[in-house]
């Protein structure tokens, strides 16, 4: 039987991922920490962004170290995942990413639009990911 490269770090960075999307989800629906919720559903999709490099690849390089979806994006297209119909969601999703952590200058609150769409957004990119990328090996 063939040893699979990486399995466990796959694995990891893929639960991981869907962690964070389930706990997005279940915030959404019993709180108003639209923040947590945005930067949630960002990372899930950087999660398995990372995922695909580290299939391909089998690791992350230093530059591939970033939660700039956009870039990690260009870089799966590399791999024969093109994501260029989601440019702007990616955008999106990107720039939720400091404001939601950290206050720059001035509070800048999340409204629970904002953690809606980044939700759906998330759900839609990590579900084009999944019939893309096989990942089922990774998962037993």
């Amino acid at each position: 039987m063939k040893k699979i490269k990486n399995k466990s770090n796959i694995k990891a960075w893929l639960l991981k991922a869907e962690d964070d999307l389930a706990f997005a989800k279940a915030a959404f629906k019993e709180t108003d920490f639209n923040d947590h919720i945005c930067f949630l559903a960002q990372q899930s999709v950087e999660k398995y962004l990372k995922a695909v490099i580290i299939k391909t690849k089998g690791n992350l390089q230093q530059k591939e170290k970033t939660h700039n979806l956009k870039y990690l994006a260009e870089i799966c297209q590399k791999f024969d995942l093109d994501l260029s119909d989601f440019e702007k969601e990616l955008r999106l999703l990107s720039e939720v990413y400091i404001p939601a952590r950290y206050p720059a200058g001035e509070y800048l609150k999340f409204k629970r639009e904002d953690a809606k769409k980044s939700i759906e957004i998330a759900e839609e990119i990590i579900r084009f990911i999944k019939e893309n990328i096989d990942f089922s090996v990774y998962l037993i």
